[in-house]
C-alpha cells in the first residue's frame, strides 16, 4: 500500500491512500475467500457423497442376500409341499401364500398410525 503524506494548516501530516490499490487488495482478499470457502464445500460435500455411496452400496448388497435368502425359503416350502401334492399346486399354494402377504403388508402400511394407537388405547 502506497502511502502519499500531505500536511494540513497546522503541520500535523494526514495519510492520503491509494483507493484503487486499496480496492484491488478488497477484492483479491474476498476472491481468496470465496475460492477456500468453495474448495471447503467441495471437500466436506465430497466426504460426505463417498459416505452416502459407501452405505447405499451396503444397503443394497444386504437387500440382495435378503432376497436371495427369500428364494431359497421359498423353493424349500414348494418342495416341501410338493411331497404331498404334484408340483403344480405345490406353486399355486407358495403363491397364494406370498400374494395373501403382500395383501396383508398392503393394507397394513395404509392403515394410519393414530387409529392403531387409538384403538389400543381404548
Amino acid at each position: 500500500m502506497t502511502d502519499k503524506q500531505s500536511h494540513t494548516s497546522n503541520g500535523a501530516p494526514s495519510t492520503l491512500q491509494d483507493w484503487p490499490t486499496l480496492v484491488a487488495r478488497a477484492v483479491d482478499d474476498v476472491t481468496r475467500i470465496l475460492q477456500s470457502e468453495a474448495h471447503m464445500l467441495q471437500t466436506s460435500i465430497g466426504a460426505a457423497l463417498e459416505i452416502r455411496l459407501a452405505s447405499a452400496i451396503a444397503t443394497l448388497t444386504i437387500v440382495a442376500v435378503m432376497i436371495c435368502g427369500a428364494v431359497c425359503i421359498l423353493c424349500a416350502a414348494i418342495l416341501l409341499l410338493h411331497q404331498w401334492l404334484p408340483l403344480w399346486q405345490a406353486f399355486g399354494i407358495a403363491g397364494v401364500g406370498i400374494l395373501l402377504v403382500g395383501i396383508a403388508s398392503y393394507a397394513i402400511m395404509k392403515f394410519p398410525a393414530e387409529k392403531i394407537r387409538g384403538a389400543t388405547a381404548e
